[in-house]
């Protein structure tokens, strides 16, 4: 097997790497980065190979993934580069997999789907921890139903990753900037960003956080593939000081893409945030970095703190005239790894012909939920809690 992992030295797309290295023993592996360095860094870590890619430049990326067996894409934020990768892959005839977590990103992806399908490539789009392990825990618990009634799904993520890079703050803006989608009573409609607050229990150690509507692909894609009248999407971060700030900004239109004039160049005012928040530790005082900072090791443990994340999905439905309701809950020390495993596993079950669909498509459209979970599980707990509503007969 051989796979080529675009912004492989990055901070998923190494995981991405890592996570190949282990589960596809013996694989080749092409680590495509624009940051050839880093790329070598990663290679000598795997014995792979390193290569500059610039996935600006069509020929360079055309010949990055020429001859792989499964591209995976780790380039972000994907509302920038999600199309323009996807379909340079295709025009390549190369199958492929990426973690596409921008709602509009994904509606434009999906929209490939036929010419997928006339090259032959099979496409999962959006594969890690949310969208990814997300959608096909909604899969897995539509399927033990009759009826599905909603899909909520959740998320709560950390925001103190030192190792975290400009594309994820970038496209947390992205998610919680304007009005973002969602599925109700079986149309899709939009939302203001950040709008019905709903307290969440997530697995141990989070517990409790509240969460808001923010722009995420399983609201655009689930309702596509599984029978069902309401889909949402909530997320937050943590510390609390970080989600109350990303209020503020999403209020003031800081998130947003208006240009401003600094000196002679035009900037849009997220990337001056994006590059604020990414120089926090430099601009902070240190007194007032650990302040915020020990109110969520305090509460999560300092490893989780820094580096953990949350998932939780609902699925409410009817089975054999009962009402159900299944909760599946996620909570991952390590962001990088649940959203790196899903996609290194996904890859391997397109090059193993455990998926052969040609098409472009979410992960409920196209992954064998049983299997892939089967799998996931192993590395990443799973809890599931089950509730049955019945009428009482005397």
């Amino acid at each position: 097997m051989k796979f080529c992992v675009l912004g492989g030295g990055g901070h998923i797309g190494s995981g991405i790497v890592r996570e190949l290295s282990k589960h596809a023993e013996g694989a080749e592996i092409i680590i495509g980065d624009i940051n050839l360095k880093r790329a070598e860094e990663v290679a000598r870590e795997v014995n792979g190979k390193a290569l500059k890619v610039d996935v600006l430049d069509s020929t360079s990326l055309k010949d990055a993934v020429k001859g792989s067996d499964v591209v995976i894409s780790a380039v972000g934020p994907y509302h920038r580069f999600g199309e323009r990768v996807l379909r340079a892959v295709i025009d390549a005839g190369v199958n492929f997999v990426d973690v596409d977590d921008d709602y509009d990103a994904t509606r434009a992806c999906l929209q490939l789907s036929g010419e997928a399908e006339k090259a032959g490539v099979t496409a999962v789009i959006g594969l890690g921890a949310t969208p990814g392990i997300t959608n096909v825990l909604a899969k897995y618990g539509a399927e033990k139903m009759d009826e599905v009634e909603r899909i909520d799904t959740y998320w709560a993520w950390t925001a103190l990753d030192p190792t975290m890079g400009p594309a994820i703050i970038d496209h947390y803006f992205h998610a919680v900037d304007g009005n973002v989608p969602t599925f109700r009573e079986g149309e899709w409609i939009e939302v203001p960003a950040l709008s019905d607050a709903e307290i969440v229990e997530f697995p141990e150690p989070i517990g409790c956080l509240e969460v808001y509507n923010v722009g995420h692909p399983e609201p655009v894609t689930i309702p596509r593939y599984i029978r069902v009248r309401n889909v949402t999407n909530k997320g937050t971060v943590w510390p609390s000081v970080m989600a109350e700030l990303t209020k503020h900004f999403s209020t003031l239109g800081f998130t947003g893409l208006k240009k401003v004039q600094i000196g002679r160049d035009e900037i849009a005012v997220r990337d001056v945030m994006v590059k604020l928040i990414e120089h926090l530790p430099e601009i902070v005082p240190v007194n007032l970095i650990v302040e915020i900072t020990q109110e969520s090791v305090r509460r999560f443990g300092e490893q989780f703190a820094l580096y953990g994340v949350g998932i939780g999905v609902r699925v409410i439905g009817e089975k054999s005239g009962e009402r159900k309701e299944f909760f599946y809950g996620v909570a991952e020390a390590s962001a990088v790894k649940a959203t790196a495993l899903p996609a290194a596993i996904g890859a391997i079950m397109i090059a193993e012909n455990k998926i052969d669909k040609p098409g472009v498509f979410a992960p409920e459209g196209a992954v064998p939920a049983e299997e892939f979970l089967s799998v996931v599980s192993k590395e990443i707990k799973i809890t599931e809690i089950e509730k049955v509503e019945r009428v009482l007969k005397l």
